[in-house]
């Protein structure tokens, strides 16, 4: 398939009225914002004499706070609407970018990453809400795989920016004002999309209202819930798990490569793939089915991964973790489009879904960072790479065995307890 069949998938898959434009601006934007204050965490983690063990700690703090809110968010605000998620969602990015610029210490660091984990937390309830409000369940897997592509553009050009900025592997003030800027125009693209809503076709309802239950009687909903889509969860875990090994040790490994100014082309090369095969996603599901895709890619990908440790050559190992991801970056679009689409079909289960799968996104941030940093500091920070690869093969194995081929809809009442 040639260049300009390429372009022509991606131009045809782009959204066709500027509600949706404004959210995926939205959404680069507040990628780059986050992109760019995420590589350099490492490098002033490092700078204060820390180990790469304390690198994972450090990140994992912020899943851990994440994984409180997934359960407690409903409390927090009583309807997960996706114009309040995004309105605090800016306002505590906001507040986090000034938290790590000044972090010289290791509690201030962990107060920003709980920040962090709040803020990726009301992310991911926004968009989830989004977009089983606003997408058909039949354009479901292509638009996330276009909103993956979004994504991939932000974190393949935030490692550049950043590793450019980074003058001589010292953090100073030009990352965080570069920062501000995205957060300003992420900004700016969200108040244009509240002024687009309003009319809108909706397939949820816009207000929703969930009985106030006991502690005991949310276990017992969340114990049935999770048990249906236990496969699912599994998956966003295991796509996670992957992201947060890279966003851990990615730019200390990219730091040691010969490609000053261009430090980001390790995190960059990670990135890239989704940048053409989100446009792609759709299409391919429709053949192979989402679980074949999802475990196949794992598989392939996995197997490229764990033979990173036996390479030298830094171009090559650029070219590996390209080629690994094109393969293992189908997972988070897949998860992201079962999800919305159970939602969509048994919206009274929303609220479980939404809290299980944002529950089991930092279960992966929460492992991954401190396997990560304890992996590096024993093996090396290459060699933890083909341990993740080999951990991988293994995963892609549970999944064949464990996941539906599709997840028929059923009422909330029946899977809930309510």
């Amino acid at each position: 398939m040639g260049f300009g069949m390429l372009v022509k998938r991606i131009y045809s898959a782009r959204p066709k009225n500027p509600f949706m434009n404004y959210f995926f601006m939205m959404f680069l934007f507040f990628m780059l914002f986050d992109g760019v204050i995420t590589y350099v965490i490492p490098l002033l983690v490092i700078e204060q004499g820390y180990s790469k063990t304390l690198v994972g700690i450090i990140f994992s703090s912020a899943a851990i706070s994440g994984a409180f809110y997934s359960f407690f968010l409903y409390k927090i605000f009583k309807n997960a609407y996706f114009r309040t998620l995004f309105s605090f969602m800016l306002l505590i990015g906001l507040l986090y970018c000034f938290v790590i610029w000044n972090a010289y210490a290791f509690v201030l660091f962990v107060i920003g990453m709980i920040m962090w984990g709040f803020y990726y937390s009301l992310l991911n309830f926004g968009t989830l809400d989004f977009f089983s409000r606003f997408i058909s369940q039949d354009d479901m897997s292509a638009k996330f795989g276009l909103l993956e592509a979004f994504r991939a553009i932000g974190y393949l050009l935030a490692p550049l920016v950043a590793g450019y900025l980074v003058v001589d592997k010292a953090v100073g003030w030009e990352p965080f004002v570069t920062a501000l800027v995205f957060l300003s125009i992420s900004a700016f693209f969200f108040i244009l999309l509240l002024r687009e809503a309003g009319g809108v076709q909706q397939f949820i309802p816009s207000v929703e209202s969930y009985p106030k239950r006991s502690l005991f009687e949310e276990i017992r909903s969340w114990r049935r819930v999770g048990g249906y889509l236990f496969p699912l969860l599994f998956l966003v875990a295991i796509s996670t798990l992957h992201d947060a090994f890279f966003m851990t040790l990615g730019p200390i490994v990219a730091e040691r490569l010969i490609f000053e100014p261009f430090d980001g082309l390790f995190l960059t090369a990670y990135f890239a793939p989704l940048l053409f095969i989100g446009a792609f996603i759709g299409p391919i599901t429709k053949v192979f089915g989402e679980k074949m895709t999802v475990i196949i890619g794992l598989f392939i990908g996995s197997v490229i991964l764990a033979t990173i440790s036996f390479i030298e050559n830094p171009i090559i190992i650029i070219l590996v973790v390209f080629a690994s991801a094109c393969f293992t970056c189908l997972a988070t679009p897949i998860a992201n489009s079962i999800s919305a689409n159970y939602i969509q079909a048994a919206p009274d289960a929303k609220k479980e879904v939404l809290e299980l799968k944002d529950f089991f996104f930092n279960i992966g941030y929460i492992i991954g960072p401190v396997a990560a940093g304890i992996m590096a500091d024993t093996v090396g920070a290459i060699q933890a790479f083909s341990v993740l690869g080999v951990v991988g093969i293994l995963f892609a194995g549970i999944l064949f065995f464990i996941m539906p081929e599709k997840y028929e809809a059923v009422s909330g009442s029946e899977k809930t307890g309510n």
